[in-house]
């Protein structure tokens, strides 16, 4: 029988993949929970395993207020809600596109709106929510079909959908499917990066193949997202037949306590992996908080990470501390983060910074967070561009580069996204040191040319890769035979 579920998710699966010929991966149950993607032979890191087509891409609900086309997905003031159905639209081309007037006609058709609700301000948000749900509805039944084979979750509100049955007459047939629309992609969407430069409003789709990639804190693929929004997959580290293939539901680089948490809020399990066993965490001590005796020099960390209400014991003094206390601490952690201002690179205030030192150690996974947020923004933020920095903010963003790249391997994460991200800035600091001084060049060369050529392997392609990677990897990376002089002109420029 599960033979033959397989056979029917597979033929199923066909429409939406582009590499079929003799796929590495196969559907069976997995020990996880429901079914999973297994390596049918021995997959090299780097290997493309497979690419699958979006079954349906819409905005996300959570940015559903602010102000951008349904049709092209730019945000833009300009954009009004449209007399008929009220989505919102940018421009005359999008209004008259093929995909407004259906999805305008059947809101009209099906979705009538209840009388004290016609002049409602916050219609056109309350639609935007929906959206997603709305492109669920058109699809073709063949395509339909693929839901019934997804693992899914009743647990939580549908809160989208109580807002508009309160403005609309929905049909019961149509209210049932979309509630079991909710159950599936709140545990198998996935977040579509984005890249500044396009203006478009965040997006998330439903990847038919992709959503049978179950959970691990240390995954062992990583996923590119092409300008079509196609999904392509691949392999971290080396994989073995028979293995699990697996992706990352979470930040990597949070702490075991935040990743169990939000696991279990947004996808409806507790996390039981390696990573989540290791109270250290592969050592990076992600999770330490200080002793909370003053005088000792130690660090607490749970003594049964698993275990919620399990007590937190010092590496150094050996006392305990209840899971009530460490919560109290981390709820004042929570508040002191959301009191900084983030944007501000170089102006991180200090009297926060002094009271977060107060509590946790610089392996913490906040410390952590702040140090990557500033490698990523330092010669990369409007007026302030890398050959503007001093010598010292320069070496600021390659020490921070380098700090979080030893996380990262210590966790073995592999080749994932961010290392490649983080691997594109060391580049260019160490870019920018040696066209500020020549004769380092060659001291420095063989770095700067591997840096980029692993950025370059493990970010081509994505949507949310740096815009010059092609052109730096070209000119500063390896095999490169224009004098030095012509090398650096990208950086001049």
């Amino acid at each position: 029988m599960a033979h033959t579920i397989a056979e029917k998710i597979h033929t199923q699966l066909m429409a939406y993949l582009e590499e079929v010929s003799q796929p590495l991966w196969t559907i069976k149950p997995s020990k996880l929970g429901g079914r999973g993607l297994f390596a049918l032979q021995p997959i090299k890191k780097g290997t493309l395993i497979f690419k699958n087509k979006p079954l349906i891409v819409a905005p996300r609900t959570d940015r559903a207020g602010d102000c951008y086309c349904t049709v092209c997905h730019q945000v833009n003031k300009a954009c009004r809600p449209c007399e008929l159905c009220s989505l919102a639209i940018c421009s005359e081309e999008c209004k008259t596109s093929k995909d407004h007037d259906t999805e305008c006609n059947f809101i009209t058709t099906n979705w009538k709106p209840k009388p004290d609700s016609v002049n409602d301000i916050h219609h056109p948000e309350v639609l935007a929510r929906m959206q997603i749900y709305l492109r669920f509805l058109l699809l073709k039944k063949d395509h339909k079909l693929l839901l019934t084979f997804l693992q899914n979750n009743n647990e939580g509100k549908f809160l989208e959908l109580e807002m508009l049955h309160r403005r609309h007459v929905v049909p019961d047939d149509q209210i049932t499917f979309m509630k079991l629309v909710h159950s599936i992609i709140n545990i198998n969407s996935f977040r579509i990066p984005n890249n500044p430069l396009d203006g478009k409003i965040p997006l998330r789709g439903l990847y038919p193949l992709s959503a049978f990639l179950n959970h691990n804190c240390v995954p062992n693929t990583r996923n590119v997202f092409y300008p079509d929004y196609t999904m392509a997959v691949y392999a971290t580290k080396d994989i073995e037949v028979g293995e699990e293939i697996l992706t990352c539901y979470t930040g990597l680089l949070l702490c075991t306590p935040a990743r169990r948490c939000f696991l279990y809020k947004s996808k409806h399990f507790w996390c039981k992996c390696e990573r989540c066993k290791d109270n250290t965490e592969m050592g990076t001590k992600l999770s330490a908080l200080k002793c909370f005796n003053k005088e000792c020099v130690g660090i607490l960390l749970p003594t049964s990470p698993l275990n919620p209400e399990a007590e937190w014991c010092c590496d150094n003094c050996a006392s305990k501390n209840t899971p009530d206390e460490v919560r109290t601490i981390q709820s004042i952690l929570g508040s002191l983060v959301g009191s900084l201002d983030l944007d501000d690179q170089f102006r991180l205030e200090a009297a926060i910074l002094a009271r977060l030192a107060n509590f946790i150690p610089y392996s913490n996974h906040i410390f952590i967070d702040l140090r990557l947020r500033l490698a990523l923004k330092i010669g990369f933020t409007e007026g302030l561009k890398l050959n503007e920095l001093s010598e010292s903010r320069l070496a600021l963003k390659e020490n921070l580069c380098r700090g979080t790249l030893r996380t990262l391997a210590a966790l073995g994460v592999g080749d994932a996204h961010l290392r490649g991200l983080l691997l594109y800035h060391l580049h260019a600091a160490l870019a920018e040191r040696a066209r500020r001084s020549p004769d380092l060049y060659e001291e420095i060369k063989s770095e700067i040319e591997s840096t980029i050529e692993q950025a370059y392997i493990i970010l081509q392609g994505d949507i949310s890769a740096p815009p010059d990677l092609e052109l730096r990897r070209r000119y500063l990376g390896p095999g490169c035979d224009k004098p030095q002089e012509e090398r650096f002109f990208i950086l001049d420029a």
